[in-house]
């Protein structure tokens, strides 16, 4: 009301009186104008920093889910890698011990030394103790990170009820702003264009962020499943060798017993090798059952390409008096463009750190090859047993040709556990280099949200 009455009060008394009413009603009628167009202009502001904010409290709960739901600490890695590497080294020990005796025998099996092979059982029973409680240790502390990011709020059903929220939220503010825009002045009327501009560019980054949830709590379930089904049947078939050394020791006095041993050895080595597969096989079928169920709940789809760009948001920005408010909306838009590359980045990186950090797994491909290479021995000590039990000469070869098979696993196991170690950290210290490691790349993201959020709460209206 102050500019209309400077105005009313800038007009002269006239001689012709039938000019004040024309004056004071045009006046009256443009100070109306330019209030009413002032508080929706402000309503709208209000409305599309709610908005943004919205956006980012969504993004940010995606890092922090990204962060929380698997974590994995560096230490663990090498923890496990040392376990697995110390419990194949001494089973490598133990089919060394066995094989020398083996050769001792073929020309004559007497010559076999039983304590020997008593030394061998014993051996391979400490290996597999230690490979076994590395696999077992590396569950329990998935099962705590599970519990503690629970706890947080980043269990699938939380994060799911978090993120609808956020969904509702902006809903009723988009639904707002149409209401707003609809009730505008001629003045707010010529930037419907922009404002149009504003909601499009807004709501795809709403869409990105929704498909990035989806695409992360999808590999969360995936990952978790899958290295939590290897570690239980890790350490089940190395438990379960366990128990068959310790009734090969009671074999020694009772002969009838070779057979259980013989068998058990069979289901834990066919263990071994379908393990991978398996797991992989169970991740793969929860990620797929965890988006069919986002798929129900959200709007999930990649977005499309924009129909607009940021030269176009420039160009319409131009005309506007919020010059402030056009730059944090560029700004918002540079956030938007970058985050589809930033979400593939991430996943290109996280995958080979993953894969690097997979000794447990021995990766889906060696593997299996290395369980194949036990599972020859352990048929040919069940036929042995159930066919050659008399025949110490043939039982001796067929051992022999079946220790043979085993070492070369082992072998390769041995192998290949420091080396894929040592090239994720070769990974990992090249991606740090440059600046493209997931945990700089996250980190990063954190700061500009905050930077963005500031900045939006400081030019508040």
């Amino acid at each position: 009301m102050q500019l209309g009455l400077s105005v009313l009060l800038a007009v002269p008394p006239c001689s012709a009186a039938e000019n004040r009413p024309e004056t004071t009603t045009t006046t009256t009628t443009t100070t109306t104008t330019t209030e009413t167009e002032t508080a929706a202009g402000r309503s709208l502001s209000y409305v599309n920093r709610a908005i943004l904010l919205e956006l980012i409290k969504l993004a940010r709960f995606n890092i922090r889910f990204h962060q929380e739901a698997n974590r994995h600490q560096k230490w663990r890695t090498y923890f496990y890698a040392s376990g697995r590497e110390a419990g194949t080294a001494v089973s490598l020990a133990s089919s060394l011990i066995d094989l020398k005796q083996r050769i001792r025998g073929l020309d004559d099996p007497s010559l076999i030394s039983r304590n020997a092979q008593k030394n061998a059982v014993i051996t391979s029973l400490i290996g597999n103790s230690i490979s076994g409680s590395a696999s077992g240790l590396e569950l329990a502390q998935n099962s705590f990170m599970m519990l503690r990011a629970r706890k947080l709020g980043y269990s699938p059903g939380d994060s799911l009820a978090f993120v609808k929220k956020i969904v509702e939220t902006t809903d009723a503010l988009f639904t707002e702003r149409a209401q707003i825009i609809q009730r505008s002045t001629i003045n707010l009327e010529a930037r419907r264009d922009f404002y149009s501009l504003e909601e499009r560019l807004m709501r795809r980054i709403r869409q990105q962020l929704l498909f990035e949830f989806c695409n992360w709590s999808c590999h969360s379930r995936d990952l978790a499943w899958r290295e939590n089904i290897f570690y239980s049947l890790d350490a089940l078939q190395n438990y379960t060798r366990v128990s068959a050394s310790i009734v090969a020791l009671k074999g020694f006095s009772q002969p009838n017993l070779g057979g259980a041993v013989a068998i058990s050895t069979v289901v834990a080595n066919s263990t071994a090798t379908i393990n991978p597969l398996l797991a992989s096989l169970v991740g793969l079928t929860l990620r797929k059952y965890q988006h069919r169920k986002l798929a129900h709940e959200l709007q999930i789809e990649r977005p499309a390409n924009a129909d607009f760009s940021l030269v176009d948001l420039a160009m319409n920005s131009k005309d506007l008096p919020e010059e402030t408010e056009s730059k944090l909306l560029q700004e918002v838009a540079v956030l938007g463009d970058q985050s589809e590359r930033l979400d593939r980045a991430l996943d290109r990186e996280n995958g080979d750190i993953e894969r690097y950090r997979r000794v447990a797994q021995q990766q889906t491909i060696a593997g299996p090859l290395i369980g194949l290479t036990s599972i020859p021995g352990a048929v040919l000590g069940t036929l042995a047993f159930y066919n050659y039990q008399d025949n110490r000469d043939a039982t001796n070869k067929m051992l022999f040709a079946g220790r043979l098979s085993t070492l070369s696993g082992q072998t390769y196991a041995l192998i290949q556990t420091p080396a894929t170690i040592i090239a994720g950290v070769i990974k990992a210290r090249k991606l740090k280099k440059t600046g493209q490691h997931p945990t700089q790349l996250l980190d990063a993201r954190l700061k500009n949200l905050a930077i963005l959020e500031e900045k939006l709460r400081m030019t508040a209206p």
